[in-house]
């Protein structure tokens, strides 16, 4: 025990024990640059009640409820703060001064903070759009280029808690093993001799175990049954799918989207997909944008993953202008003779391989079909670099979509605007990088589409307002939202 002489030696606090006759006051504990109080203004200034959550209007009897503002303002902090569980929520408000603070010391429990979430899906998402507006009130939103990317985030279902019909056939077979094993030696217990050298288990727990597996061998047969109607079954979250990630594992995950403006880094809409792939989501992200920023025409950038003739087709006339990078997916070793190095001219409509050979339009083309093939077999067969090009016999083929002027339109686009292409990455990979690594989201503590999409659209709005008080400061920022 440190003694009284040696105490003295330190800076010492106040006695726990001594009452303080001056009054305490929240307020004076809460620094005047706080990040809570700009939080705070910021809700406050979003009308959370004209939204329509859940106990908007309230009910003149019974018992009444929570305001939907303060549990906003709670859950908005809490996320802000990288913290999700509506367990740990609820300890924060018997805890967190700040907390204390910001709703007014009360205490809501843990359940009524996950219904509030569960309760207010579309809500959540209005106020996504609603604090867009005030950032563009404040002169911090671009309305003329985003960038588009999406990333994996693990689904709240575990790695093994599906079955394909694979899986399910070894299992099955596993089983029959198993119970063939246990049958035998429910044999051997017929004999004394056997009962009492060859097992260790009697005649009943054995009888106990076949049982087991004839349980669960039913079980599977009809998983069986529904995997051969329905396809690949995900036993805890239905809507996830087994991803592949870009460290070259995978995971059974969600496919989350986002659209980033050029100005301040803002996110603009969020989607989540079941599609392990982003190349079918272009269309839909830039249009999305579009819709929120409230404009006639957008510039949208993104990575070669979205490249898609189909995709750039539908954005023809919609005011989308698409940069993209082209894909190359050629399987071919040497990249002097992939697709990419044949270029297409339009007014002849053939194909120019890289020795300057042209390649025409199949003959036997068919006008209806989605795909048109283009050779030159004469010009290959003399052609003094075929074997880099080509292992085919007669010569090498080229094929187009119906589709591939669209693309041809976005490469000629994307070679002009190189340099904004340019800014793709850091407009749209750093949300991410700050989502995961800051705030903590990894993985959903939700299942299915509708609770996931609502569960990242808190974490985006927790990071836009993270965004805009870097940028603006807090004291200057509630001045703004005051003013």
């Amino acid at each position: 025990m440190i003694g009284d002489d040696e105490m003295s030696r330190y800076i010492c606090g106040e006695n726990r024990d001594q009452l303080n006759m001056l009054p305490m006051c929240l307020d004076d504990m809460i620094a005047q640059d706080n990040i809570v109080r700009a939080i705070d203004a910021i809700i406050d200034n979003m009308d959370i009640t004209l939204i329509g959550f859940t106990h908007s209007e309230t009910k003149e009897t019974g018992r009444k409820p929570y305001s939907p503002v303060d549990l906003f303002k709670l859950y908005t902090y809490s996320y802000y703060n990288g913290i999700r569980s509506s367990r740990k929520i609820e300890k924060e408000c018997y805890r967190n001064i700040e907390v204390m603070w910001l709703i007014n010391e009360l205490k809501p429990d843990f359940k009524t903070i996950a219904d509030f979430r569960k309760d207010n899906k579309k809500q959540i998402k209005l106020a996504f759009s609603k604090f867009s507006m005030i950032c563009d009130e404040l002169g911090l939103i671009s309305k003329e280029i985003v960038a588009i990317d999406g990333s994996k985030f693990r689904a709240n279902n575990g790695r093994k808690a599906y079955y394909t019909k694979n899986k399910l056939d070894k299992v099955l077979a596993h089983y029959a093993e198993s119970a063939e094993r246990y049958m035998a030696l429910l044999d051997a217990c017929d004999t004394q001799e056997s009962d009492s050298q060859t097992t260790t288990l009697s005649r009943a727990e054995i009888e106990e175990k076949i049982k087991g597996i004839k349980d669960r061998v039913s079980e599977l047969e009809e998983l069986a049954k529904r995997v051969e109607k329905e396809g690949t079954l995900y036993m805890t979250d239905p809507d996830a799918r087994l991803m592949r990630s870009n460290n070259g594992g995978g995971d059974i995950s969600h496919n989350v989207q986002i659209a980033v403006e050029d100005k301040t880094h803002l996110i603009v809409t969020v989607d989540v997909t079941s599609e392990s792939t982003d190349y079918k989501q272009f269309y839909n992200m830039a249009s999305r944008a579009k819709e929120e920023l409230k404009v006639e025409e957008i510039t949208a950038i993104a990575d070669k993953g979205y490249y898609s003739a189909e995709e750039f087709a539908k954005c023809k006339d919609k005011g989308i202008n698409p940069i993209v990078s082209k894909a190359n997916k050629s399987n071919f070793s040497n990249i002097n003779y992939s697709k990419l190095n044949f270029l297409y001219d339009k007014e002849k409509d053939v194909y120019i391989c890289p020795q300057g050979h042209e390649l025409s339009k199949y003959k036997n083309s068919r006008e209806d079909s989605q795909l048109i093939r283009y050779a030159n077999n004469k010009a290959c067969t003399s052609c003094p670099t075929k074997d880099l090009c080509t292992s085919h016999k007669k010569g090498r083929t080229v094929s187009r979509k119906k589709n591939d002027h669209f693309a041809d339109e976005v490469d000629k686009r994307t070679k002009e605007y190189m340099e904004l292409y340019k800014k793709r990455q850091r407009l749209a990979e750093h949300p991410f990088g700050t989502i995961k690594r800051s705030l903590g989201f990894t993985y959903f503590l939700t299942r299915g589409t509708e609770s996931v999409r609502t569960e990242s659209l808190m974490h985006f709005l927790v990071y836009n307002i993270k965004r805009v008080i870097n940028t603006v400061g807090v004291e200057k920022l509630i001045g703004q939202l005051q003013g």
